[in-house]
Formats: structure tokens, C-alpha cells, sequence
């Protein structure tokens, strides 16, 4: 899975636009259609106020690895918004995201 999927992902789930994703987080709108786009990979302190945000912190293992740890609080976006983004098909490994 991309990371720029992953992230669009995110943001779609919690219901911000790039802009206010971008404000949030700290940065200009046009670095986060950049990692979006896949042109740019964000530079660890970006990723750190991503993953160190606390509305984002529940995507951390997911967006770093693919995996997902329910019981350490540890999810994905749901499968619809993960389906819109590119990330599944209708058919998923419900193991994997489970």
C-alpha cells in the first residue's frame, strides 16, 4: 500500500479537506498535495506531527506498516473509505484489517 493513499485515506475517514488536514498538522496545503499525488514523502517531523497528533494517532501502526492492532487502538480507515482511495478492492483480507 502507498503512503499517499494511506494518508489520503486518513484524511477522507476523519472528514478534512487538504487544507484543513494541512493546518492541522502544520503545513501548507500544497505539501499535502504533494504527498498525496505521491511527488513528495514527508520528512520525519512531519510524520512525527502526524503520528504524534492525537486524532491521527490511532492510524500509526497502519500507516506505517499495512497492519493493525484493534486492541492496542491501533485501526485503519474503514473499508469504504479505504475502497474509494484505491487502497481495496471489494474483496479484503479481513484477517489483515481485523
Amino acid at each position: 500500500m502507498s503512503f499517499e493513499k494511506k494518508l489520503k485515506a486518513i484524511i477522507k475517514e476523519e472528514g478534512y479537506s487538504q487544507a484543513g488536514f494541512a493546518s492541522e498538522i502544520g503545513i501548507s496545503t500544497s505539501t499535502v498535495e504533494k504527498y498525496i499525488s505521491g511527488k513528495q514523502d514527508p520528512a520525519g517531523g512531519v510524520m512525527l506531527r502526524i503520528v504524534n497528533h492525537e486524532q491521527f494517532k490511532k492510524y500509526t501502526l497502519w500507516l506505517m506498516t499495512g497492519d493493525v492492532k484493534p486492541d492496542a487502538g491501533q485501526v485503519c480507515p474503514a473499508f469504504s473509505t479505504q475502497e474509494k482511495c484505491g487502497l481495496i478492492t471489494g474483496e479484503v483480507d479481513s484477517q489483515k484489517m481485523a
